[in-house]
């Protein structure tokens, strides 16, 4: 037989690999679409669109490698100049962000051109551009060689032919800095003016919100009592309310202080509410239900907030020294103390200009309260490449600067305190940021407390979907916990819906019994798709109503005379998105993006926590469909990166240690969470369970998606099945029906994934009901027909 050259060989190889691609294009199989789907995706962000070139230059490299040995040893300078240049592109790629499939909006160089560019923005330009420098010197030293000595030569001679070169030399080197002063201080009234016109929209906004709550909820008339008319003014007198002065540490309040005023010492901490031990009643619904609401004594009150001590003025001069020493002039403006860490915010001083009197000149002019009169702002850059020193000096663990701090012209450096103080959920409820959000009808989650020891209060209604990541231990399920307390908290069983899936069986169990559950907290994972499908079905029932009435949301339906019934918001809570993606991972994907993608409009809104953040378990569409994120802390930037597209979680302290992206939030904010004791809600429960029985509306979900899984198996003219048997149970009666059976068939038939189809398939192999595989992909023999 002759032998295939390896043309033909080749060609035969193309051949086979377009008949198979066509293959499962035609059928899409689970068991090559899911891992081909995974493969891209993981290609896709971790090389971008610069698989193309490297996939084209890799191919090369082989063919010369096997049948050119010679010839790649004679063009290495091509082979190595060709690397260079693909190298350089990656690193130019990861500057430009675009929408790819799979993944989402993401760099176009992948986590390799992230690789290239470094940490330090300065250095990422320097690489990439010797880079690209390395790559043209290896293709054409020839030509580049002559290019640089072309421009030298031509340089040179333009500075010699000028007939005073020495003095415009000088002149222009001065006009130059005398402009860049001039522009930098035209640029630091200009952000002036901005920050000033955004506090005064900002409070424009306010009191127009304000007037309009106050227009449609109107004080009701009071009794005037008959007073005489000789009677003094006393009495009206001591019956007007006080008006409270603007809390300067509330940053929403006309008049608070902007970023522009440096503050030496941490804000005073908000003095909480007095709350006496009446229990505070909530309005019933409207068949005339009332709900008495758990009292705030329940919880354990907070520790106060800690002050700037001398500790921290120590730790600031040692900051402002350690910088000294490499040449890095900086001063601490202002210290904000924490639960956790300690905020430092640094203003970059000026760089020294050399020579006899400068010093004295440029100290001089300092206290004269102007600018040196020669010399640049410490570049931001500089600050951040001495972060390692920065924690040598001060012996920490590890630091986090955030260059700059937003809305403010100082860097941040948070430092980790030596003694760490636990957040109280209570204290943060009892902030006026918390009670503001209450007082607004929305949905307040207390998240815990900043850096900088302010409240840290979110309205779920407006996230409107939440994901949390973070690795063993670091404090995912105490602050899915804090969300459940603010919930149960303040918010009648008849206006919020929960439905609690803990496939570990711990966390969320203590939750059963109260009256908020559409359902006893679910543990078992095979109910979990069965239940989500439920959901869908309670949506689009919702989006029917809402057309009905012909209103938009569901806060227009509960106000319009139009409504049909009282539709309560309906929070879904996964503690372990890992191990339902291990069962069943594009059923669950498919039906999280589906509730992720329209559940906003009628109030259903997700919380889903996950101790496994990879690209196989958070994946792109997920991803996309939860814009607001929570990073406790992880092993590795790469797992950083997968949550928040960013690094920093990997810094982390643990213990409630998390940094929160917001959905109209450019960065993450450090936050140390709140922490919720099991006797804090042992006693939250037992007040629920204790409760008088109020019937609150069925919300049956496991009987709407069997509902929709018969009238969609009867519009395929299929027969429908006995939905109330288990699915082993199912799956014999799918062997009584048929001779053959295979994985795909009870996929189908069964509605489930890959994984739970192939286990009911070898437990009819073990019972003896099918014939082993011959043949992986064949339908099985059926053996023996179960009766029925």
């Amino acid at each position: 037989m002759r032998r295939l050259l390896p043309g033909r060989f080749l060609l035969l190889a193309l051949l086979v690999g377009a008949g198979a691609t066509a293959l499962v294009v035609q059928f899409q199989p689970a068991w090559a679409i899911d891992p081909l789907r995974a493969i891209a995706e993981r290609i896709l962000r971790e090389l971008g669109i610069g698989v193309v070139p490297i996939a084209i230059w890799g191919l090369w490299v082989a063919y010369l490698l096997i049948y050119r040995t010679l010839a790649l040893f004679r063009r290495w300078r091509w082979v190595l100049g060709t690397g260079a240049i693909l190298v350089a592109l990656q690193g130019t790629l990861g500057y430009v962000e675009a929408t790819l499939p799979l993944v989402g909006t993401v760099s176009l160089g992948g986590e390799t051109g992230a690789l290239v560019q470094g940490e330090s923005a300065a250095l990422g330009y320097l690489r990439t551009a010797g880079a690209w420098a390395a790559g043209g010197w290896l293709l054409a030293p020839a030509l580049s060689l002559r290019l640089l000595r072309t421009t030298a030569r031509g340089s040179a001679a333009a500075y010699r032919r000028a007939p005073v070169h020495r003095g415009i030399g000088w002149t222009a080197g001065v006009a130059v800095r005398q402009s860049a002063a001039g522009l930098g201080l035209a640029a630091r009234q200009s952000a002036a003016a901005l920050r000033r016109a955004r506090e005064q929209r900002r409070a424009t906004k306010l009191a127009r919100e304000l007037g309009s709550f106050l227009d449609a909820h109107p004080a009701p008339p009071k009794e005037v009592p008959d007073v005489p008319p000789d009677a003094p003014d006393e009495q009206a007198t001591a019956s007007a309310p006080e008006v409270p002065e603007p809390d300067a540490n509330d940053v929403d309040a006309p008049g608070a202080p902007g970023p522009e005023t440096p503050v030496r010492a941490a804000p005073q901490p908000v003095t909480p509410r007095a709350r006496g031990p009446v229990t505070p009643q909530a309005p019933g619904s409207e068949n005339g239900e009332r709900w008495s609401l758990p009292s705030l004594d329940l919880l354990a009150p907070g520790a106060p907030q800690s002050a700037v001590t001398k500790e921290h003025e120590s730790t600031a001069r040692l900051i402002e020294s350690a910088l000294a020493e490499h040449g890095v002039e900086v001063r601490v403006a202002e210290i904000r103390p924490g639960p956790t860490v300690t905020m430092f915010g640094l203003v970059p001083g000026w760089q020294r200009r050399r020579g006899p009197g400068a010093r004295d000149a440029q100290d001089n002019a300092g206290e004269a309260g102007g600018p040196p009169p020669a010399g640049n702002r410490v570049r931001v850059d500089a600050i951040i490449a001495r972060e390692k020193d920065l924690a040598l000096a001060l012996a920490a663990p590890s630091l986090r600067i955030e260059a700059p701090v937003p809305g403010e012209s100082v860097v941040g450096i948070e430092v980790p305190n030596r003694s760490s103080t636990t957040v109280a959920v209570r204290a943060v409820m009892e902030s006026a940021a918390y009670q503001g959000l209450l007082e607004g009808k929305g949905l307040p989650v207390a998240l815990g407390l900043a850096s900088a020891g302010e409240p840290v209060v979110v309205d779920l209604v407006d996230m409107p979907h939440l994901l949390i990541a973070g690795a063993t231990g670091s404090g995912k399920s105490v602050c899915i916990s804090s969300i459940i307390t603010s919930l149960i908290c303040h918010q009648r069983p008849s206006d919020v819906r929960l439905l609690l899936i803990d496939p570990k069986r711990v966390e969320l169990t203590p939750y059963n019994g109260i009256p908020h559950l559409v359902t006893p907290v679910v543990v078992d994972p095979d109910k979990v798709v069965r239940l989500l499908r439920g959901a869908i079905q309670e949506m689009l029932r919702r989006y029917r109503l809402l057309e009905n009435a012909g209103v938009r949301n569901i806060q227009a339906y509960n106000r319009s005379p139009k409504a049909a019934e009282h539709l309560p918001y309906f929070v879904i809570c996964i503690d372990e998105l890992a191990d339902l993606m291990m069962t069943s991972s594009f059923d669950v994907e498919q039906v999280l993006c589906r509730l992720a993608q329209l559940g906003r409009a009628i109030g259903i809104h997700l919380v889903v926590a996950t101790q496994r953040p990879s690209v196989d378990v958070v994946t792109g569409l997920i991803k996309a469909n939860f814009p607001s994120r929570i990073a406790f802390a992880v092993a590795s930037q790469v797992d950083s990166r997968t949550i928040l597209d960013a690094v920093g979680a990997d810094r982390l302290l643990g213990r409630g240690d998390m940094l929160f992206l917001s959905s109209d939030a450019p960065k993450p904010r450090r936050v140390q969470g709140a922490f919720v004791s099991d006797e804090e809600t042992e006693r939250l429960t037992e007040h629920w369970r204790t409760h008088e029985r109020i019937e609150v509306p069925e919300m049956a979900l496991e009987d709407l998606a069997i509902a929709a899984e018969v009238a969609d198996a009867e519009a395929h003219g299929s027969e429908p099945l006995n939905e109330t048997d288990s699915l082993y149970d199912r799956a014999l009666q799918l062997a009584s029906t048929n001779g053959q059976l295979s994985t795909s068939l009870l996929q189908r038939r069964l509605r489930i994934g890959y994984p739970r189809a192939a286990r009911l398939m070898d437990q009819l192999q073990d019972e003896g009901i099918v014939a082993a595989s011959a043949e992986p992909g064949k339908p099985r023999e059926v053996l023996q027909r179960p009766p029925g």
